[in-house]
């Protein structure tokens, strides 16, 4: 499985070296590889640079989290692939109270690409917490992107594996995807979560299934195929403290369970968990970095030294017939044991993440393909 990965990747990097070595072309990448502010003001270190074409904005969307009361006349600090050069002018002030347009134009002049970036407070009121599925948004022409609003005018975007999907299955349609929105819900509509083949790209790279799964945080693209299970990154500030994560589900598995290269035996299930964790690191010398929990947590039995709570479901069954069932999972805090630091819960250095799955195993590739969840109704309740 490690040789066709490392074999795919050599093969590419052999391809690159070769077209290097004819006189040095100019460079036709037109890309934003980091952006940097001279003040501190992210809330969120981590800016996915990666981002899916939006139809709607014609861009591709970047999205910047910054304190709460920060200015949104800024001056970003682009970095660019070789010899590309971008407008508005790098390090420039812009007005970000919208959305602003820059073009990355690639330094043989033949590409280019238009980025959106928005920027948005995050705010002590918290990001959304009731989930109703509703609202979707179509990336790359093709999948679907879950978010939610509050009329204070924050927004929680979830994340996906979706895109990963897209990279092994380019032709799948929206429907087929590991991710989807579909009606029949609890109440209006709900969404969808299907643990699918990924085909024979997928295979040769040692991924044959992907779950269907949604969570709070981002999927990093870069590591999808390298390192997956970091490709999942678990996590938003949140400033206050969560007591139980309510919803209903169905849940139907698939009849052939996929591991270790064959069809078993074995029955799928399902994972609904949520997690509360202290999101920043001091050093001996009181200098803070930004942690994020990513997809090795639940193989690590949700372990980890900067986590606080877990709230996780018990005893996953599938469900009869058109039944949808209720959950109700309560934060155990005394499984950590620590106490939160009600100063630095105010200035939104704990993070909240909650995940939902076809596959328990999904993770590491091992799930049954048809398993499917159905999510509808959730409700963070916090204190």
């Amino acid at each position: 499985m490690r040789q066709n990965k490392l074999f795919i990747l050599y093969s590419l990097l052999g391809i690159l070296m070769a077209s290097c070595i004819k006189d040095e072309a100019p460079n036709a990448e037109a890309d934003i590889t980091s952006i940097s502010f001279e003040e501190d003001i992210l809330a969120n270190s981590y800016i996915d640079l990666n981002p899916s074409y939006d139809e709607s904005q014609n861009a591709y969307p970047i999205r910047i989290s910054v304190k709460e009361g920060t200015d949104k006349k800024l001056a970003p600090i682009f970095e660019l692939t070789p010899g590309a050069t971008i407008s508005p002018a790098n390090g420039s002030v812009q007005d970000f109270t919208t959305s602003v347009r820059y073009t990355v134009t690639s330094e043989d002049k033949a590409w280019h690409r238009v980025y959106a970036i928005t920027v948005r407070e995050q705010k002590a009121s918290n990001i959304p917490t009731t989930y109703h599925f509703e609202k979707v948004r179509i990336m790359q022409n093709v999948w679907q992107e879950f978010y939610e609003e509050q009329d204070s005018g924050n927004e929680l975007t979830w994340a996906s594996g979706n895109k990963g999907f897209k990279w092994a299955m380019s032709e799948a349609a929206t429907e087929d995807y590991p991710t989807t929105q579909i009606d029949n819900g609890k109440t209006g509509k709900c969404v969808k979560l299907e643990t699918r083949l990924t085909g024979d790209l997928g295979n040769m790279v040692g991924m044959p299934i992907a779950a269907g799964n949604l969570f709070i945080g981002s999927f990093d693209m870069l590591n999808a195929i390298t390192n997956p299970l970091s490709a999942t990154r678990f996590g938003t500030p949140f400033y206050n403290k969560p007591l139980r994560l309510t919803g209903y589900y169905k849940y139907k598995a698939g009849e052939q369970f996929y591991e270790n290269g064959e069809y078993t035996s074995r029955k799928d299930i399902f994972n609904i968990y949520a997690i509360f964790y202290d999101g920043v690191k001091y050093d001996s010398a009181g200098k803070g970095t930004d942690v994020t929990l990513d997809g090795n947590l639940p193989n690590q039995n949700y372990e980890h030294s900067s986590m606080v709570a877990l709230a996780l479901v018990s005893n996953p069954q599938e469900t009869e017939g058109d039944e949808w069932k209720f959950f109700d999972i309560p934060f155990d805090y005394q499984r950590y044991g620590k106490k939160i630091d009600e100063a630095r819960l105010a200035k939104g250095e704990y993070k909240i993440g909650i995940i939902f799955a076809s596959s328990k195993d999904g993770a590491t590739f091992e799930g049954a393909p048809g398993s499917t969840l159905l999510i509808d109704e959730v409700e963070l309740i916090y204190e």
